[in-house]
């Protein structure tokens, strides 16, 4: 088959040019189009089926959208470090809330800011978190609102600092949801601006000095940067079907670029080595088609099995990065194997200058100097390499097996971090969830939530309408609890006492609110007071206990009533308005009054009929000349949402055994009877993550075992041998090991950190396509020598010293393309960046140095036992 594309390529050099040039030009305005389909919200990465998604589902569709709410609201983390920055932080807090609503862009956006004060002794640093509390708006259109309202702030605390002639005494970090969102979204682009030119530059020195050659070593990045451009284009594509992760973009420019190099490195050395050896060019051509094409070929196969193996897994992050890995390699094999061939045709040697091939002949200028020197050394290098495998080949296998054994007891038992907020975290709004995880509950940002379902509704909503003359009737919804059941609210009390008590991680539980019962208490428990001080007592206590939105709404609903009805008295007596108020408009509870289908008045029960009649005339009497009328229908409530914070990050370690806790308390409750459910889910972007990571765990195992499978039989096929294929996966599962391993010293023993338990699994597949391709460089290369009437030792000996160097080029060339990675500012991707920048190169300088020679030798002919009829004829 490679004779044939030699062939055809040779015939048509310059029209495949022209096709790629052309090609090029098309994809060029939809591969500028490529960041727009990238995605960063991690709640878009998971199956659609899932129970957490279509938990996130039920509360979009049955509860009311709600402006307090904490997984969503930018959160201000002002750190202070004396009592006097505690004081003005508070001071603030109301100076920003003033300026912010009177503020003619701002006042349209947000309602309000609320400080949550954090314990504080009186000495020493701590926080302050503020919540800005935006009126309805997308998730997208908060996260742009970012960077501007980070400068209104400033600026404000600049104002604030004239007018009261104070000193500056606090820091301020923006923070939350959105703010995470947007961060992430400007780290990735500074992300590239810092990763793209370095890996060019390394790309271009290191070949440059390799082929001593400005003009070949240009030649590889421009061929891959035009494979890049075209992968953009078919990214934007497959952008409109499927949501791609921005992480997909950073790992899919150093996967071609080092993957995508080494293949063309690969044809180009081939050329030149074939042009040393005496042949004319249109015969060094064709060989390097032939030989270093089929060996790139069957390498690039390895690379698209492992990539392609992860689209079938159900979490769309890793599925759309297989896709998108496995089209950017299959680009980069086709410009390899079709574009540099071109090139050399129509260039010919002259693609080497300044260097000339007669200067690479006995005597020539590259044999001597300092290039002389270096070209020599790595020839001694790998002939003393080839005869210490052989010489030393046992204690080589035994000491790679001593390696071997500690680093997979470290691989299998670590445990990994489910954290991808705090591994992808960075710039201000990273350092506020740092102050936050320090000095305040961090899991208040990403809240838990049990969403549950009941075969009867747990209340119902009436419209209430008051009819004043001269003037609009004003329409108040209001809400009765459905106590035709008393097991049904104890059933729902247990629940909630039980999620307070799962573990010491659980910072707040939200259940459902009832006035009456929270207005009775606080006047037991403050004898005395006026009712207005009360409301405010009650207030400050929601915030303590984490129930910051019930404050919010508690106080909200006081102030509007409070223009119709200036007693606080009457208003605190209108338990029905207020209880609809805190549990409809915070979304604790959801149902039928969220798309305003009535309950027909003959299925409400009696008691709750009239209990409604009972408040309608109530209303009636505090109000004089006010006519008050109470609809026929209701609206049924029979759904609630419960919200657990945790102290720890919400997918820390910790955190995540106290999801698993969650889960346990309301299997428990649903399972009994008497609590009447019909249906549950257990959401959060937390648990979303925990689903994710339960699910694809034993998913990764099946996807493993496709591309062991896959690649074995492909080299069963290729290598024709029954040895090679199991020896060659073997010594990857090996050098994996190596590098989770260490992986885990540096990340976690060394720097304190956490391994994403992302790395492992991904790393593993990868790998297994990406570190084959020095193995089978190596071994086509020697099978080609056994072809042409070598030994097994002759060829090993010599496939070493002629692929010694390129594979170590290449090994270098993608190890430090990934090694790139390291210069992200998110500590996942730094961990991906070692990870596979390490395992390419202790693979290319190691193990297919030392290793692979050493098991090659003691199998002797076995590595080239295979059925009779796929023999190679030697």
């Amino acid at each position: 088959m490679f004779e044939k594309i030699a062939d055809f390529i040779m015939k048509h050099s310059k029209a495949i040019v022209v096709a790629w040039i052309i090609i090029l030009i098309v994809a060029v305005p939809f591969a500028l189009k490529s960041g727009e389909v990238m995605r960063y919200d991690l709640n878009d990465m998971a199956s659609d089926q899932s129970e957490s998604i279509q938990g996130l589902v039920t509360i979009g569709t049955y509860f009311p959208s709600m402006d307090a709410d904490a997984s969503s609201m930018p959160i201000l983390v002002v750190k202070f470090d004396n009592n006097d920055g505690y004081l003005q932080s508070l001071d603030f807090a109301t100076y920003l809330n003033d300026a912010i609503t009177t503020d003619e862009t701002w006042k349209e956006k947000v309602s309000s800011v609320i400080a949550v004060p954090t314990e504080y002794s009186g000495s020493g640093t701590s926080i302050t978190l503020m919540g800005i509390v935006y009126i309805s708006s997308s998730a997208q259109s908060v996260m742009d609102d970012t960077p501007v309202l980070r400068s209104f702030i400033n600026e404000t605390y600049s104002k604030y600092l004239d007018e009261k002639g104070e000193q500056r005494m606090l820091s301020m970090y923006l923070t939350g949801s959105p703010a995470l969102s947007y961060d992430m979204s400007t780290g990735a682009m500074s992300d590239l601006e810092r990763i793209d030119p370095f890996t060019i530059f390394l790309i271009l020195v290191l070949v440059g000095l390799f082929f001593r050659s400005f003009i070949t070593s240009a030649t590889p990045p421009i061929t891959i940067g035009f494979a890049f451009v075209v992968v953009l284009a078919l990214i934007f594509g497959i952008g409109q079907i499927l949501n791609i992760f921005f992480v997909t973009e950073m790992m899919l420019l150093v996967s071609m670029m080092g993957a995508g190099c080494d293949y063309c490195i690969f044809i180009i050395s081939r050329y030149r080595e074939e042009l040393r050896s005496g042949k004319s060019h249109d015969e060094a051509l064709r060989e390097s088609i032939i030989w270093a094409g089929e060996s790139i070929a069957t390498s690039a196969c390895s690379v698209i099995i492992g990539f392609g193996a992860m689209s079938i897994c159900s979490y769309s992050l890793v599925s759309t990065m297989g896709i998108c890995l496995a089209v950017g390699i299959i680009v980069a094999l086709f410009a390899a194997l079709t574009l540099i061939p071109s090139i050399l045709n129509i260039v010919g040697d002259r693609i080497f200058w300044p260097s000339r091939m007669d200067t690479f002949k006995e005597g020539g200028k590259s044999t001597k100097g300092w290039y002389g020197w270096f070209g020599n050394l790595g020839t001694r290098y790998f002939e003393a390499s080839a005869k210490a495998s052989k010489r030393f080949a046992v204690p080589i296998i035994i000491a790679a097996i001593l390696i071997t054994v500690p680093a997979a007891y470290v691989t299998l038992n670590n445990e990994t971090s489910y954290d991808m907020i705090g591994a992808m975290q960075t710039g201000d709004s990273g350092t506020g969830m740092d102050l936050m995880g320090e000095y305040a509950n961090e899991g208040v940002l990403m809240p838990d939530y049990a969403v549950i379902e009941y075969d009867v509704p747990l209340a119902y909503v009436y419209t209430l309408t008051l009819k004043i003359p001269f003037t609009d009737p004003i329409v108040m919804k209001v809400l009765f609890w459905n106590n035709s059941d008393e097991k049904l609210f104890q059933g729902l009390d247990k629940l909630t006492d039980d999620i307070e008590n799962i573990d010491d991680n659980v910072a707040s539980v939200i259940s459902y609110f009832d006035w009456e019962t929270t207005y009775e208490e606080a006047k037991i428990k403050h004898p005395g007071v006026d009712t207005e001080t009360l409301v405010a007592l009650i207030c400050q206590d929601l915030q303590s206990e984490g129930k910051t939105t019930y404050a919010i709404a508690l106080n909200s609903t006081f102030t509007q009533v409070s223009q119709l009805i200036s007693d606080y008295d009457t208003i605190a007596m209108m338990y029905p308005l207020i209880n609809c108020t805190m549990n409809c408009n915070t979304a604790t509870l959801g149902g039928d009054f969220v798309s305003e289908t009535v309950t027909p008045s003959s299925s409400i029960p009696e008691t709750v009929k009239l209990e409604a009649e009972i408040a309608r005339k109530a209303v009636e009497e505090m109000i004089p000349f006010v006519q008050v009328t109470l609809s026929e229908d209701a609206c049924a409530a029979q759904y609630i949402k419960i919200t657990m914070a945790t102290q720890d990050s919400a997918m820390s370690p910790k955190s995540m055994n106290t999801i698993a806790g969650l889960k346990n308390v309301i299997n428990d409750y649903v399972s009994d009877p008497a609590n009447h459910v019909e249906v549950k889910w257990v959401t959060g972007t937390a648990v979303v993550m925990y689903d994710v990571s339960e699910k694809i765990s034993g998913e990764f195992k099946m996807i493993e075992l496709l591309v062991i499978v896959l690649i074995i039989i492909m080299l069963f096929f290729v290598m024709k041998s029954y040895t090679i294929p199991f020896r060659s996966v073997i010594t990857i599962l090996m050098s994996i090991s190596w590098t989770i391993a260490m992986t885990h010293i540096v990340f976690v023993n060394i720097l304190g950190g956490e391994v994403s338990w992302l790395v492992p699994l991904i790393l593993l597949v990868i790998c297994l396509g990406l570190g084959m391709d020095y193995d089978i460089l190596l071994t086509t290369r020697i099978k080609e020598n056994v072809i042409k009437g070598e030994s097994n030792d002759e060829a090993i000996h010599h496939a070493v010293m002629h692929t010694g160097s390129v594979i170590t080029i290449c090994g270098l060339i993608m190890g430090g393309a990934f090694g790139t990675l390291m210069l992200s500012g998110m500590e996942m991707i730094q961990e991906f960046g070692f990870a596979l920048c390490f395992a390419i190169l202790v693979d290319a300088l190691i193990v297919r140095t030392y290793i692979v020679p050493a098991v090659m030798h003691v199998l002797g002919d076995w590595n080239w036992k295979c059925p009779k009829f796929m023999k190679p004829k030697i």
